[in-house]
């Protein structure tokens, strides 16, 4: 389940604003994504983070 896998910058340094849900807290959480790598656990909004991982 992509919404349980730990946030992931990625390696990589373009720095886009998405999202990811932290599933302790049950929250979609803002982080800066690197552009590649990392995992499924990321959004491009608050709104699509949390219609998926709810």
């Amino acid at each position: 389940d992509r919404c349980l896998e730990p946030m992931s910058e990625g390696p990589c340094s373009e720095y886009a604003l998405l999202w990811y849900f932290h599933p302790r807290s049950g929250e979609c959480r803002p982080f800066v994504y690197g552009g590649c790598g990392g995992n499924a656990n990321r959004f491009s909004s608050r709104e699509e983070c949390q219609s998926l991982c709810r």
